[in-house]
């Protein structure tokens, strides 16, 4: 399977869901071959559902498009970014452990609480949750990594 055919989001340009979960799969392959560990951070932007509701669909989209270039600048170039679900974002660090990913996450919610955006006429500081598993502590499967990064965003 190539990466064209699972697709890219046409709003920000990052992996698709289905992607990651490829990806998650081949990676804890190489983990099961070299004993490489990685993490999985799951990020949920907390209010986009309210900026969209109350300013439209095109402030949801412009404040996507800023959260996925906040995303982006606190991450690694190897690290692979995909939006799993409107408000969901889930990103597979690379030879990382899991309190650095957990360190990663703190700061982009971190950054987001210090910035404000422009939604319609008004201005709005955005909020993010996130969770994190790691390979192998939480798990050899994709499930259940997802399932372990979910319980916590």
């Amino acid at each position: 399977m190539t990466e064209d055919s699972l697709g890219r989001d046409p709003l920000t340009g990052l992996h698709s869901r289905w992607y990651v979960l490829h990806e998650l799969e081949r990676h804890i392959k190489l983990y099961q071959r070299y004993r490489r560990p990685f993490s999985l951070l799951l990020i949920r932007f907390d209010n986009l559902e309210w900026v969209k509701d109350a300013s439209g669909d095109a402030a949801g989209e412009s404040a996507l498009e800023y959260l996925t270039t906040i995303i982006e600048t606190h991450l690694r170039d190897v690290d692979i970014v995909s939006r799993c679900s409107a408000d969901e974002f889930a990103v597979i660090m690379q030879e990382t452990e899991k309190q650095a990913a957990q360190t990663a996450g703190r700061r982009i919610a971190d950054s987001l609480e210090k910035t404000r955006i422009k939604v319609g006429e008004d201005f709005v500081t955005m909020r993010a949750s996130f969770g994190t598993a790691s390979c192998p502590e939480d798990g050899l499967e994709a499930e259940a990594l997802l399932k372990v990064a979910g319980t916590h965003v």
